[in-house]
């Protein structure tokens, strides 16, 4: 049972993460910030490889990117949910 609520919980907090995205007018699943990054990062890999092989591979970059971010934000909800609850137990 606990698991199920945790996967319920998991939901909620990635469709927050989601709208957060979306009000601040980010149109992928991942931060302005965090797709800054990525590019800057592949700008060095772009003249190596043919088109479609970099697009490929952007894309793979992207999507781990996008899932590293969503998870590291569930994570720290947890984290700050957590200490909120040792702290007002005083």
């Amino acid at each position: 049972m606990y698991k199920v609520q945790e996967t319920f919980m998991d939901e909620i907090i990635r469709k927050l993460h989601r709208d957060l995205l979306l009000e601040k007018g980010c149109k992928e699943r991942m931060s302005q910030k965090t797709q800054e990054e990525v590019c800057s990062l592949l700008k060095e890999k772009e003249g190596q490889m043919d088109e479609q092989d970099y697009r490929y591979y952007q894309e793979e970059i992207f999507l781990a990117a996008s899932v590293a971010e969503e998870n590291g934000f569930v994570d720290g909800f947890r984290y700050a949910f957590r200490l909120f609850s040792e702290c007002i137990q005083e």
